[in-house]
């Protein structure tokens, strides 16, 4: 039997409330044998947040639930469901503290960059909306028939720890305003944060089954991506996530998958930006927002910078001057820049990456100090180029630094990766970014700019390892649909046909013999 919890004061609550499914939190009385406990740690005091329970069973109630509701909402016209939708939005002032506060406490990040993505849900609908007549129109005139766009049905994301709320967000919307129903499962290490944001829906009263969310650790997702009913799955995390997920879909060609995965995001810097000082400053100050906001944990976060012969000395002097100053502190307060890692495990792996780049001949700069719990200092290599820290993403506070002999090899090199995401260059030249466009394959590209950042009524995503389809920004309403081309002709029409006509005049041919 299960407890039903479905009191609207569940925005504060820190009581695991179970998954959310039909319109309701359901309890976690008697789960089912194939359920698993697990727990959200605060980074910063590795005190427990939330002890929660995952289920695959409630999968299959999650996902019937959104199949069960989807004839009825795709029938809404779009200005219906936007309205429907505007009703989350409306809630989100009550609950966006509750939320960036779950955030905080559930992965570490700062309160000040956690309280901005709480509040970015609000900002994604009034995009998604504005966008729909562009990225979802009609077809061009003369054409012999119209163009719609019919969404999959029962659409599956899966979203990461470092923004649990965004990355599940700027797919959901766009696909619920597309037509579709949702079943959403937000990563392990934030469920606190993933039933706020559930609640966030409750208080919006949405009909029942059109948003659902499933909380737990593997073989939940994968429970969920490969449900027969779901016909969409779109998924932010790891290549090698990414990698398991394709291979397990691989005999499911019906159903559409959307990759939005991890970057090793470079920055050039031409000698240009050494001859004023205000250019060197603004180059500094953008690669240690591209470095270390969200304490490196961005799929977009500056990992390398490379830098030309007349600028690389100051260049590196700033920087290692810079790396050795900033600290990390509580993300509770309100002037703290830099927070910790978001668990013991992404703690573990990047001072992992960060031994194995020096055994691998890394000259180390700046280099980083585990100062307890999940805090680590921010550090500063320098690399040739053939080191593993070049191509491997570590996730962390961390830059490899880089000495080009010009900007064509500064562009090769910038060229030399697996992933594909952001790019970033500073230079006053026109034709030296155009050349670096042509250089570097990458989703997203950045000129006097940090790599991080995104705009949601412009194209996000990568390229290579990095991902497919653009599922982000601009692009994630196509993402929940697909293109129809209706014709039709009235019913006594003929469609013209001289040599069928002339076939039905003369009869069939004699049979030969």
């Amino acid at each position: 039997m299960l407890v039903i919890m479905s009191e609207p004061s569940t925005a504060h609550s820190s009581t695991f409330l179970g998954n959310y499914v039909n319109g309701h939190f359901e309890g976690t009385v008697d789960a089912s044998a194939s359920a698993s406990p697990f727990r959200s740690e605060n980074p910063a005091t590795l005190e427990t947040v939330c002890d929660a329970i995952g289920d695959p069973d409630a999968v299959a109630r999650a996902v019937n639930a959104a199949h069960d509701a989807w004839p009825a909402w795709r029938r809404l016209t779009v200005a219906e469901r936007a309205a429907a939708l505007q009703r989350v939005a409306a809630a989100v002032p009550e609950h966006a503290p509750a939320i960036a506060a779950a955030i905080t406490a559930e992965m570490g990040k700062v309160h000040s960059e956690a309280l901005i993505e709480a509040k970015s849900v609000a900002q994604k609908l009034q995009d998604t909306i504005a966008l729909y007549p562009h990225e979802l129109s009609g077809a061009m005139s003369g054409a012999p028939g119209e163009q719609r766009h019919r969404p999959l049905g029962v659409v599956a994301i899966i979203g990461p720890f470092n923004f649990p709320v965004h990355l599940i967000n700027t797919h959901l919307l766009p696909a619920l305003l597309a037509g579709n129903t949702v079943v959403a499962k937000v990563s392990e290490l934030t469920p606190l944060t993933g039933q706020r944001y559930a609640a966030l829906f409750h208080a919006a009263g949405l009909p029942p089954g059109v948003f659902n969310l499933v909380q737990g650790g593997g073989p939940v997702g994968q429970a969920l991506v490969t449900h027969p009913s779901v016909h969409g799955v779109i998924f932010t995390g790891s290549y090698n996530t990414a990698r398991r997920i394709r291979q397990a879909l691989f005999d499911m060609p019906e159903k559409k998958l959307a990759l939005e995965l991890g970057g090793k995001n470079p920055v050039v810097v031409l000698d240009d930006v050494a001859e004023d000082p205000a250019r060197l400053d603004h180059a500094v100050r953008e690669i240690l927002l591209g470095a270390l906001l969200t304490a490196g944990q961005r799929c977009t976060a500056t990992s390398r910078v490379i830098a030309t012969p007349g600028v690389a000395p100051a260049l590196r002097e700033r920087l290692t001057t810079a790396f050795r100053t900033i600290r990390p502190g509580d993300p509770d307060s309100p002037d703290t820049f830099l927070g910790p890692l978001a668990s013991q495990t992404a703690t573990r792996h990047f001072l992992r990456g960060l031994d194995a780049a020096k055994a691998d001949g890394a000259r180390v700069l700046v280099d980083s100090e585990h100062l307890g719990a999940c805090f680590v200092t921010p550090s500063l290599y320098e690399v040739a180029g053939h080191e593993s820290l070049v191509h491997e993403e570590l996730f962390g506070p961390n830059v490899a630094f880089e000495l080009a002999t010009d900007p064509a090899d500064a562009f090769r090199r910038a060229s030399n990766s697996r992933f594909g995401l952001s790019a970033s260059i500073f230079t006053e030249s026109k034709d030296a970014f155009e050349a670096f466009v042509d250089a570097v394959p990458t989703g997203v590209v950045n000129w006097n700019r940090s790599t991080n950042g995104a705009s949601g009524l412009l194209p996000f995503g990568g390229i290579g390892m990095s991902g497919n389809f653009s599922p982000g920004g601009s692009g994630s309403l196509r993402i929940g649909t697909y293109p129809v081309a209706v014709m039709q002709i009235p019913s006594t029409q003929r469609t013209p046909n001289a040599a069928l006509d002339a076939a039905l005049r003369t009869g069939a041919p004699e049979t030969p013999l």
